[in-house]
């Protein structure tokens, strides 16, 4: 037997490689999607628990830079940390306990959403002391059962508001409250709750500015609860609040990466047993691969006998019960060496498992495997912008630099036929350099919308998805620019880009899937993200844009279902960074 390969001698005291990589483009894309969707709702992101272990401030940052409007924490000493980093958009922080400095909270001009009566005298306490209004949002229980008032204490607590208000102690601002997301019945009932308690509250003086009930789930799936914002948690991290689809079928782009650096190679004969318990035995002469990441990490153990990880671009399962600060990895005969990386978790396009499947493994929510990751993890994060100190500057880039919005639009598309009209009026806009980039989940018409632009352009057709050639060169018949259609999924950064020879000059270039791979690419884009309802088209979701897994209508490969989607049209144009 081989004596087994060790880590290196350090020069310093430096442990294991561990590292959570967010990807903060990720996150952008995933807030614009949402937004669109939302619109014209407003979007409140929650970067509580760290943002899901995201890490609150660069979320924040991103997702301010993105379209979102306000942040939402858990409680008043995250949304002062955020405030005191720099962080100058509306915090609302809503789970108070009895030594709660609301003072300091009204100081730093936090949100506070209030409950019960207790805390909203000691609110109304803090502002007659500092002479400064909290923006108040009331919250009433529609049948979750956590905080919130009931039925029976509601109309008190609007009465003390409303005397407060008028008082000058506070400012009364929204109404809100929370879905338990049980059942389609359920949520219909708690609806109709939340809309009598807003009743019950008018009735009583209140005049909110703002009103909101949906969080991710409801805000992709039930426009009925938008109102006036929707709350987005675990959608804006890439994850999926459904069972039945995943973040990437909806549009979204998973943000973190999980993964370590293996610390240990060992060679053993058939029959040697593996971890506590010795659960696994190997079939044969096999390598043994340890990776320093454990249950104390955030590795759900219960997850071992299902679980698998990505080495060397392929998945070996985990031999044996994940440990505290470790797992084994039995990968027969791969030529594996210590620092190779594992790659525990991450958006799935390598192959790596993604938190929904891990989720699936430990019976849990994908929202628990990505929060729970531990701070023994090093966060490292991609894309960060040079002017993070000003969140408000503006859009997000193809190229990577913060961009100058030169014009935004939302436009309503009711069927097909509109889609296409809608890729004939940008086509009268567009000429010889300019660049295009689409987003929006499978099914949302992407293809649809260039055949409309090729249409316009007078290109020779069809105009089809390009899927499984990745770019697609469509001549011009009346003597203009020729359209090249590219779809981007497969494709890493603009350098892969690159590899396709797109002449960007002297042609209109469609690109499907490309935020975040466009780097340097054009000082100048459009920016299209279309936003459909989940329903009727998740049936088919590749129906619109051709499959990213094969599965097309051979027929019709972009037979989209008639349903409205919004399309949010931006005009951008690239700020350097300093």
């Amino acid at each position: 037997m081989t004596e087994p390969a060790s880590a290196p001698a350090s020069a310093g005291p430096v442990a294991p490689g561990r590292r959570a990589v967010i990807d903060l483009d990720a996150i952008r894309h995933n807030v614009r999607t949402l937004a669109a969707l939302a619109a014209p709702a407003r979007t409140m992101v929650a970067v509580k628990a760290d943002a899901y272990g995201h890490g609150a401030l660069q979320v924040a940052r991103a997702a301010l830079e993105s379209g979102a409007e306000s942040l939402a924490v858990l409680d008043v000493a995250s949304a002062v940390e955020l405030r005191r980093a720099g962080i100058d958009a509306r915090l609302l922080a809503w789970l108070h306990g009895v030594d709660t400095d609301f003072r300091v909270a009204v100081e730093e001009e936090i949100d506070l959403g209030v409950s019960a009566l207790w805390e909203l005298k000691r609110i109304a306490a803090a502002g007659r002391a500092t002479g400064i209004r909290a923006r108040v949002h009331l919250k009433a229980d529609t049948g979750l059962s956590r905080n919130g008032a009931t039925p029976e204490l509601w109309p008190d607590l609007v009465r003390a508001a409303v005397a407060a208000d008028s008082a000058g102690e506070l400012t009364l601002h929204a109404l809100w409250s929370h879905l338990a997301d049980a059942s389609p019945e359920d949520d219909d009932a708690a609806l109709a709750r939340f809309r009598e308690a807003v009743r019950v509250a008018e009735e009583l003086g209140a005049r909110p500015v703002e009103k909101h009930l949906a969080a991710s789930s409801a805000g992709i799936r039930l426009p009925a609860a938008r109102f006036d914002m929707v709350r987005f948690g675990i959608a804006v991290y890439g994850i999926s609040p459904f069972d039945d689809r995943s973040g990437r079928d909806l549009g979204l782009i998973p943000a973190m990466t999980l993964e370590a650096d293996v610390v240990s190679v060992k060679r053993v004969e058939a029959g040697h047993g593996v971890s506590y318990g010795l659960d696994h035995r190997t079939a044969g002469p096999s390598t043994l691969v340890l990776v320093p990441l454990g249950y104390a990490d955030g590795i759900p153990r219960i997850a071992a006998p299902r679980a698998s990880v990505l080495l060397n671009g392929r998945r070996f399962p985990v031999a044996g019960r994940i440990a505290m600060d470790q797992l084994v990895l039995d990968v027969g005969d791969l030529p594996v060496e210590v620092g190779d990386t594992a790659v525990i978790l991450g958006p799935g396009d390598r192959g790596e498992p993604t938190a929904e499947e891990w989720a699936g493994w430990a019976e849990t929510i994908g929202d628990e495997i990505v929060t729970r990751v531990g701070p023994r993890v090093d966060r490292v994060h991609l894309h960060e912008r040079a002017d993070a100190d000003d969140p408000d500057g503006g859009g997000a880039a193809a190229n990577g630099a913060t961009a100058e919005v030169l014009s935004d639009e939302l436009v309503p598309v009711a069927t097909t036929d509109d889609m296409e009209e809608l890729g004939r009026a940008v086509a009268r806009e567009l000429g010889a350099g300019d660049l295009v980039v689409l987003s929006g989940p499978l099914g949302a018409g992407k293809t649809t919308f260039t055949r409309g632009l090729g249409a316009g352009l007078g290109v020779r057709g069809p105009v089809t998805s390009p899927t499984f050639v990745l770019a697609r060169t469509h001549p011009s018949l009346v003597d203009g620019p020729p359209l090249v259609h590219v779809d981007a999924y497969r494709l890493a950064d603009a350098r892969e880009l690159d590899d396709l020879d797109i002449d960007f000059a002297r042609s209109v270039v469609v690109v499907e899937w490309g935020e975040g791979k466009l780097d340097g690419v054009a000082e100048e884009w459009w920016e299209l993200a279309i936003a459909r309802p989940t329903g009727a088209g998740d049936a088919d979701p590749d129906a619109a844009d051709g499959g990213h897994d094969g599965a097309h209508d051979a027929s019709d490969p972009d037979a989209a279902p008639e349903e409205p989607r919004t399309v949010r049209i931006r005009r951008l144009r690239a700020r350097p960074r300093a």
